[in-house]
């Protein structure tokens, strides 16, 4: 989230790279991947525009499932009272263009001014370099106790 305009800026650079090392590209985008959860709590359309691929799906953990559109639209509603991200991440590399984050989350939001929850998560969330920029395509958590 913090620093994620230095992590696109740094993260085309590195697309144009070949091959990519995949503890830099960890590192990139995980940057990118904290800068979507402050677009969100900032309620960043135009950052989450730039972020999430036209072809994006978001599965969360109580099962809700948004397209790009929906996610953008749902945004001005949904609020974060907390978050942590868990800095022991991994990697794993699909394809050269195609990589996949997997972290643990905790957070605290809220929909429509109801009461907030506090969600721990196994958050799965797949890029691809489409060109020289890293998109998101899939994010999904799984809640865990």
């Amino acid at each position: 989230m913090i620093g994620a305009a230095t992590g696109f800026a740094g993260l085309s650079s590195m697309a144009a790279a070949q091959p990519v090392d995949p503890a830099n590209l960890l590192l990139a985008l995980m940057e990118l991947e904290k800068g979507s959860w402050q677009y969100v709590k900032e309620k960043n359309i135009t950052g989450m525009q730039n972020y999430l691929a036209d072809d994006a799906l978001l599965i969360f953990g109580d099962g809700s499932r948004f397209t790009k559109a929906e996610f953008l639209k749902a945004m001005p509603d949904f609020r974060f009272d907390s978050i942590t991200v868990d800095p022991r991440a991994e990697i794993k590399m699909l394809r050269p263009d195609v990589a996949t984050l997997l972290y643990r989350v905790t957070y605290a939001s809220s929909f429509k001014n109801a009461k907030a929850v506090t969600m721990k998560a196994l958050s799965a969330s797949t890029y691809v370099r489409r060109g020289s920029k890293w998109w998101s395509v899939l994010y999904q958590e799984t809640p865990t106790p």
